[in-house]
């Protein structure tokens, strides 16, 4: 392979040199000497699969990668972020035991001792792997723009969508129950499925009014074709609500990545199962602080200069994980099938 000088190279390590020479007092030409020599060491030195610049091009790119990785318009910006508890890809969480009893006008000495036992859990981050895109050394140099910046953008976006759609699933309850609604929308038939109503939304606050679920802090993620039903409904009354961003007490968002339910049965679907005749729609509702969501390690994987491929080929490998803490102050409306 031809060699060339890069001059940016020599730059670099000219800077480089003269901040040594400032901190340690060192002649500012024999500075400059180093730098020169350095500089052309380098721009000479081999470049094949990355050996100089490619842990410095990886750091580069996964940083790339993670910045706003939860956009502001995500629903996993409301969940509690655990990541700081993080240590080898792994949490340590423990399942709170009972809690204590309280006595009313108690006479009765002296007041019962109990203790409570914790359960402690570890909980492993899931593994997130892209699938491998090559950046061929042609398309680099013809095309006009940087195709391996677009190229890890895409890998951002597609990481986004899983970790929001398992987020979406393990946020949404298995079924109905005591302390995890499920409600079944009540408007008209579309397509063979009910359509959601603003009532509907209204019995959900209802619900988590009844379970003393605090009004700060509660959010609902709109299916796509939920939001469509709710402005079928009421346009008017749909712009207020996006205009101050609240439903009933609600804060809102919306993604197509809601958990699907069986359309006759009200309960959740397999993750990642094969949409049947029988599944149906969702939207989902938590409280902030019932759910967590952690990153771990971003790892990229890279072939600089693969001679199969005539080009650089990379894939991401991201360790998250996103859980309601106790499968409480979590629910689900979805369209009953008709």
């Amino acid at each position: 392979m031809k060699k060339y000088l890069k001059l940016g190279n020599l730059m670099f390590n000219m800077i480089v040199a003269l901040m040594i020479s400032a901190v340690f007092g060192a002649p500012v030409l024999f500075a400059a000497g180093i730098s020169l020599v350095s500089g052309t060491v380098l721009s000479f030195a081999p470049h094949v699969n990355g050996i100089l610049m490619s842990g410095l091009q990886k750091e580069i790119w996964t940083d790339i990668l993670m910045e706003k990785f939860y956009p502001d318009s995500s629903f996993l910006t409301e969940a509690r972020d655990m990541s700081a508890l993080v240590e080898y890809n792994k949490i340590n969480l423990a399942e709170v035991g009972a809690s204590p009893d309280v006595l009313i006008d108690n006479t009765s000495y002296p007041i019962a001792v109990t203790s409570r036992t914790d359960i402690p859990k570890e909980l492993a981050l899931r593994t997130l792997d892209t699938t491998s895109t090559v950046v061929r050394n042609v398309e680099a140099m013809e095309l006009a723009y940087d195709k391996m910046s677009s190229v890890v953008y895409g890998h951002k976006m597609e990481l986004q969508r899983i970790a929001a759609k398992l987020a979406a699933w393990n946020y949404s309850p298995a079924a109905d129950s005591q302390y995890t609604p499920v409600l079944a929308a009540t408007g008209a038939i579309n397509s063979g499925k009910r359509r959601l109503t603003f009532t509907d939304v209204m019995n959900l606050m209802v619900s988590f009014n009844g379970l003393d679920i605090p009004m700060d802090g509660r959010i609902l993620v709109l299916n796509p074709q939920h939001e469509s039903d709710l402005i079928l409904q009421d346009l008017a009354m749909y712009k207020t609500a996006i205009v101050n961003g609240m439903l009933f007490g609600f804060k809102l968002y919306r993604t197509s990545v809601t958990p699907i339910f069986n359309g006759s049965l009200g309960t959740k679907v397999a993750y990642g199962a094969v949409a049947a005749a029988t599944d149906t729609i969702a939207s989902i509702a938590f409280h902030k602080d019932e759910v967590m969501k952690a990153t771990g390690s971003i790892e990229m994987f890279a072939k600089y200069a693969d001679p199969d491929n005539k080009g650089d080929v990379i894939n991401f490998q991201m360790r998250f994980c996103a859980l309601s803490l106790r499968t409480k102050a979590i629910a689900a409306l979805y369209s009953p099938l008709e």
